[in-house]
């Protein structure tokens, strides 16, 4: 068991610098979205357009070269591979803010999706042997509230920045500390033993081998739509309460960052708790958990959505819509799938192939969520627009929510199947 190979504070020592890098992976990746209307008016781009900036530029290549770089990261160095991409998709960041044009900026955007690619598969490969596999749920679950602090620290600082000095100082400030996380990556994380197992047969051969796992194919479908509509929902709800509700770029950056930040945060660390105490009694809550979290957490995104316009509360200087009590609940519940999911797969997939099976998942994750929810609403909003105006990307988002309730089904579905497969290993063979 490589997570005997180290102490207790050293294990919690590398969650933590995992997590920090998370945070920027998370950060980077979202700070387009705060920055998307003045963006939009500087370069004069359509909703679509940017929805494909958002989303779809950077999706394509993040979902398409992780599988490749997770081949490389199991052959050779997980610690290696994170440093690399880490340094890339922060050099590629800082750069954004020098584009000149709406292609440039794309281009470099795509750059930060090819460095992000190395950063997340391997951080799940090498936090499931840091620990063992009863505390992999709240292990992943705390790593990935890093999503949320990226959330939080770039929307209000993105904002603020934006704000202050404008969208382009934004990329510059927030590229630049994933350069030094690189270099501690290198000189202070130590990769676990692993046996050594050759490479065997292609990369195609290992996709196919992965996805015939019994109940991976349910669950990354499953995954994959949920994060159709939470991707979709997060890109443009800075957009939606400007024009909607009317509140400024700052008023906004605040209030997503702060409710999104505090409701995935306790969403994520007390999915991942739960879920390890009720697996434990019964394998099928590792999934049974993600699909109840994605039925309950629909009705209060759309009522997040749906609410209406013209009913606000006070706090001092600051108009606080009431639709974001909906934004705050809905985000504890939406994130108790995250943990447990991302365990689900670690326990399913051999040692040697963690990373590929956390990177198929996330190619579908990031391909179908990332590139297709901001874009499909964006399309929506520009077709709806003529009839509804402002209110176009208000039925846009709530459309797109419609592919929650799906992932829920297939979550539900996939839990007998990773009971059977997990309960088969358990068992000797007569």
């Amino acid at each position: 068991m490589p997570h005997r190979e180290f102490s207790g504070r050293y294990r919690k020592y590398v969650l933590f610098i995992l997590f920090l890098t998370y945070v920027l992976n998370f950060l980077d990746r979202q700070l387009m979205t705060i920055l998307l209307e003045p963006i939009k008016e500087e370069f004069g781009a359509s909703d679509t357009a940017m929805g494909f900036l958002t989303g779809f530029a950077f999706a394509l290549f993040y979902a398409t070269l992780g599988i490749p770089v997770a081949r490389l990261a199991d052959q050779w160095s997980r610690r290696n591979v994170i440093g690399i991409s880490i340094t890339i998709w922060s050099a590629m960041t800082a750069l954004c803010g020098v584009a000149t044009s709406f292609w440039q900026l794309a281009l470099l955007r795509i750059g930060v999706g090819v460095g992000e690619a190395g950063g997340t598969p391997p951080s799940h490969s090498m936090i499931a042997d840091y620990f063992p596999p009863e505390q992999r749920s709240t292990a992943l679950s705390i790593h990935a509230t890093g999503t949320q602090f990226g959330v939080l620290i770039g929307m209000l600082g993105g904002a603020l920045i934006a704000d202050a000095l404008g969208w382009r100082m934004a990329f510059i400030v927030f590229g630049a500390p994933g350069l030094l996380l690189g270099i501690v990556i290198a000189l202070t994380v130590k990769e676990p033993t692993r046996e050594a197992v050759p490479a065997t047969g292609s990369m195609w051969a290992d996709i196919k081998s992965v996805w015939r796992i019994p109940g991976f194919m349910l669950i990354a479908t499953a995954g994959a739509l949920t994060a159709l509509a939470g991707y979709g929902l997060g890109a443009w709800s800075p957009s939606f309460l400007i024009r909607v509700h009317g509140l400024s770029l700052v008023e906004a950056g605040l209030m997503l960052g702060v409710t999104g930040a505090l409701g995935g945060i306790v969403g994520a660390i007390l999915g991942g708790v739960l879920c390890d105490r009720l697996s434990a009694r019964d394998l099928r809550w590792q999934l049974w958990f993600p699909a109840l979290g994605a039925f309950a957490s629909a009705p209060f995104m759309l009522g997040f959505v749906l609410w209406p316009e013209a009913q606000f509360w006070k706090a001092g200087d600051i108009t606080i819509p009431v639709a974001m009590v909906f934004m705050l609940f809905g985000g504890v519940i939406a994130s108790f799938w995250v943990g447990p999911t991302y365990a689900a797969i670690q326990n399913l997939a051999p040692d040697r192939k963690r990373t590929q099976a956390s990177a198929l998942f996330l190619f579908m994750f990031n391909l179908i969520g990332l590139g297709l929810g901001p874009l499909v609403i964006g399309i929506a909003s520009d077709a709806l627009t003529p009839s509804l105006g402002v209110n176009a990307l208000r039925y846009a988002m709530a459309a797109g929510l419609m592919a929650v309730f799906f992932g829920g089904v297939l979550f539900w579905r996939a839990a007998p199947l990773y009971k059977q497969e997990m309960s088969s290993r358990q068992t000797p063979s007569s």
